[in-house]
């Protein structure tokens, strides 16, 4: 699943008052605090008394419960896997309101449709306390699992779209969230800075900048005091820019929006690429000419129009079969190239891959980020390049035939083909970032992705 970064499943967990006080402060809402709905005495009452019913809705609202209810028939969910509805395969979405909604979404055009939905899910983000349920809100309202458009169709700053994020803000305040912080360590996908992410880019593809920058402000200044670790404040989600906001967080790498030439040195593959660039054109034309139905859809929940297609050439250290038998010149070159520091975990599924990207003229992708700040995106222009834009923490950028641009795919980014004359296409390489060592694994377990060696841990 190209979102695979997405989906994190926290475990349930004990959390102190102590903690309670020291981290909800810095997430919650001012205006909350003050109203005192959202005090961390009040919540910790409420963990205290309701502790059972709230371990009993998270076994309701679970996925492996989503599971055997959807066995049973029940009308659990809007999207499902067996309508092919889903692109994240791990796991069902379960959710509240689900009679409503699909009154809403079969008639968008009758305000008393859109108005029940919105009462239904505006009462379960006001009275729900459980994870599960906050976390698949979440997840529903600001399309992240659905293969298509769904809330955010007629627009990213609509009253679903904004109840989204504040389903997305009140699970960054839940417990089990917060815990993540003890419970995970620092090279895994954790709760807060993932749905903090999320978030802000959503309100920056609405164009709520200044929304975008509070949160992001109230993020970043965000302190811990946990049983395992403890972050003083600016230290637990340590982004260094507004428009670099990764879910996971290498510490002591280098950050630069776009790598220069002269840096090359450090980055072999973009020489190498430019030196072989006649075999990748090569082979590439010919694919497109004779193998069209191997690229695929790239990407869909990033765009509402045009085409944006993929072929996969490497991917979770594997040569595809797509590489083997359509780029077979290019596929030796790569097993040459790839992986970059063999015996180093990968942080993401995402560390290094390889693909050809035809992306159609009227395309428009949304403002987007990689998930670590240890993947590099190394682009090098094949065709119809005239007209296509790549737009970087909000600097422009143009692809030239047979040249490289090396850039790191964890800033904010967005790409159109809004001038493009025909089909733009390039190959990317996601490459582990020159910086990596083994000793920024030290003190961690595993990864995201994957298990730390114990000699490096």
């Amino acid at each position: 699943s190209s979102l695979a970064w997405l989906h994190l499943f926290c475990r349930p967990s004990s959390f102190s008052s102590t903690q309670l006080r020291e981290a909800l402060p810095s997430v919650l809402e001012p205006a909350a605090m003050a109203k005192g709905w959202a005090s961390p005495v009040n919540v910790a009452v409420a963990l205290a008394v309701g502790g059972g019913l709230l371990r009993g809705a998270w076994k309701t609202w679970a996925p492996e419960a989503a599971v055997q209810q959807a066995e049973t028939g029940e009308d659990i969910a809007l999207f499902t896997h067996a309508d092919k509805q889903l692109h994240c395969l791990d796991r069902e979405l379960r959710h509240p309101c689900v009679k409503e909604l699909r009154s809403y979404i079969d008639a968008r055009d009758i305000p008393e449709t859109k108005a029940l939905a919105l009462d239904c899910i505006k009462d379960v983000l006001a009275a729900s306390t459980d994870y599960w349920e906050l976390k698949n809100m979440t997840h529903l309202l600001l399309d992240l699992d659905t293969v298509d458009h769904v809330f955010d169709a007629d627009g990213r700053d609509n009253e679903f779209v904004m109840t989204g994020i504040e389903f997305a803000k009140k699970l960054m305040e839940h417990p089990e969230c917060l815990d993540d912080f003890d419970e995970k360590g620092e090279l895994e996908c954790r709760c807060v800075p993932l749905f903090a992410k999320v978030s802000t880019l959503k309100y920056k593809n609405a164009g709520m900048i200044e929304e975008a920058k509070e949160l992001y402000s109230r993020v970043r200044n965000l302190a811990w005091n946990g049983k395992v670790r403890q972050y003083a404040a600016g230290e637990a989600v340590p982004w260094d820019d507004f428009m670099h906001t990764p879910q996971i967080w290498v510490r002591g790498l280098r950050s630069q929006k776009v790598w220069p030439r002269e840096t090359w040195g450090d980055l072999p593959i973009c020489k190498q690429l430019e030196d072989n660039f006649e075999t990748i054109r090569e082979e590439t034309a010919k694919s497109l000419h004779t193998d069209a139905d191997s690229y695929g859809d790239a990407y869909r929940f990033l765009y509402s129009k045009g085409e944006w297609n993929n072929i996969m050439l490497y991917h979770k250290r594997q040569f595809t079969d797509e590489c083997e038998a359509i780029f077979p010149k290019t596929c030796a070159l790569l097993k040459k190239w790839l992986p970059s520091k063999p015996g180093l975990p990968w942080t993401s599924d995402q560390n290094e891959q390889v693909m050809v990207i035809k992306m159609k003229e009227g395309t428009d992708v949304e403002t987007h980020s990689g998930p670590s700040n240890n993947i590099l995106n190394i682009h090098i222009g094949i065709s119809g390049l005239e007209g296509a834009k790549l737009i970087i923490a909000n600097e422009t950028y143009t692809w030239e035939e047979g040249k490289v641009i090396a850039w790191d795919g964890s800033y904010d980014h967005r790409v159109h083909c809004l001038e493009c004359k025909q089909d733009r296409v390039i190959m990317m390489v996601r490459y582990m970032h020159p910086d990596m060592a083994p000793e920024h694994y030290k003190g961690s377990e595993r990864t995201h992705f994957e298990d730390i060696p114990k000699e490096m841990q």
